[in-house]
């Protein structure tokens, strides 16, 4: 493919980094380089190596991690797109978030030729993220080590699809991802946990006791919340629809408004510019307000997450039945529904009323 390869290594103007280069000519005549930034001269003088290599095989069809990686950036990673309600391509979730994930593989993965990675350098990029503490300096949890794996599997099978790869290496040992290792949260809120919630949104953040409320009443998913314009709002028939876009199972279903949630709405209505397009609860995130709050309330160990735990709990507490609740909180599968399925103290004591009850 290539003719005339030139390689050097040269030290950037301050000092502190060394660029390894190879310029070349391709086999269309262009004249091309490729350049990496090295923290050594040692590093410099193995990449060099490296990429001189790389251009060799390129005849050959051989791809590396970072080629893949920018075939799979450029070609997957946007925001979804939908044709008829259906997703098409693209993702729902936080870009920064899957190019972070991205990111760190591409750091650990480099220039190394796809089929030159093996199971055991997986099973290090896996012991690599659980060593590597979080932002906030904590244990990495099994579910983000999890999330980093799914990543690099997702684009190695990109690369399988494309030929470029003949078995991803995840498949040549045990699995790497095991789910049931993931630690399941059961945390919800007692009434009072609820009460020093919403006393530490005053007096700064008073704009997010309207939607804790109304978490805790609807079972919305935080996203479902964010998402939430008043179109989809019927006061007068105590409903909201969570439209098929706005939804993590791509369907719409109708929520029924409590006194509580209901009162929440009618005062925010109120209030607003009554547009019907606006955002019920403004566009701006409120998951750090939330944190900072519940931090305030001593609930370190609660998350945004935990209120649609608690709603769940809360209707099933009250008789209503489980499969109206899975309607009500967008469930499609019993199973999944279950983990959201837990006891509170409050719970407890009613069945056990109910069990001498029953003795009697």
């Amino acid at each position: 493919m290539s003719r005339s390869i030139e390689g050097s290594i040269y030290r950037h103007g301050d000092g502190k980094r060394w660029f390894a280069r190879v310029q070349y000519t391709d086999a269309d005549g262009s004249r091309r380089q490729k350049k990496r930034i090295c923290r050594n001269h040692e590093l410099a003088k193995r990449k060099l190596n490296e990429l001189r290599a790389e251009i060799e095989n390129d005849a050959a069809g051989r791809k590396t991690f970072r080629e893949l990686d920018q075939f799979y950036r450029k070609t997957f990673v946007h925001k979804a797109k939908y044709v008829n309600g259906k997703k098409l391509s693209g993702f729902r979730q936080d870009l920064a978030i899957l190019k972070h994930y991205l990111d760190v593989a591409l750091e650990f993965f480099g220039d190394k030729f796809l089929d030159q990675i093996t199971y055991s350098e997986l099973r290090d990029f896996k012991q690599q993220i659980a060593d590597t503490p979080t932002r906030h300096n904590r244990h990495r949890s099994i579910a983000d080590i999890n999330h980093h794996l799914r990543q690099v599997r997702r684009v190695l099978n990109v690369a399988i699809q494309n030929g470029w790869l003949s078995v991803n290496p995840f498949r040549r040992g045990d699995p790497l991802i095991i789910q049931s290792h993931e630690t399941e949260r059961n945390r919800i809120l007692s009434s009072a946990d609820e009460t020093e919630l919403l006393a530490a949104c005053d007096p700064w953040r008073k704009h997010i006791k309207p939607i804790i409320v109304f978490a805790i009443e609807t079972a919305m998913r935080r996203g479902e919340i964010q998402s939430l314009r008043w179109s989809s709002v019927d006061l007068h028939g105590r409903c909201v629809r969570v439209e098929s876009l706005n939804s993590k199972t791509l369907k719409s279903r109708l929520i029924p408004l409590s006194a509580r949630a209901s009162d929440v709405l009618t005062k925010l209505w109120e209030n607003s510019l009554k547009s019907q397009s606006a955002f019920v609860f403004g566009n701006s995130d409120f998951k750090k307000a939330f944190n900072n709050a519940a931090a305030d309330a001593g609930l370190s160990d609660i998350h945004f997450h935990d209120l649609r735990h608690t709603a769940i709990t809360r209707m099933l507490e009250k008789g209503i039945s489980p499969p109206l609740v899975m309607k009500i909180s967008g469930h499609t599968q019993q199973k999944t529904f279950l983990r959201y399925v837990n006891q509170s103290e409050t719970g407890i004591l009613e069945i056990a009323r109910q069990l001498d009850k029953a003795a009697a």
